[in-house]
């Protein structure tokens, strides 16, 4: 019974940590979008990165 309970509690942690690493992921490329021009961002784009790696920007005035 407390082995049942160490495993789900480790597993609840990790998923909380594999949370907070995608929360900071995206804010890091939210950051970087607001930070380079819009010509550098649709450069980057424009070369095919996977979905997960496409920077956006979110300056749109």
């Amino acid at each position: 019974m407390a082995g049942t309970a160490l495993r789900e509690a480790s597993r609840i942690f990790k998923l909380m940590r594999a949370r907070e690493i995608q929360r900071t992921a995206q804010h890091t490329l939210d950051e970087i979008a607001t930070r380079f021009p819009a010509h550098l961002i649709d450069d980057v784009n424009a070369r095919g990165l996977p979905p997960d790696r496409v920077l956006v920007e979110t300056n749109q005035l």
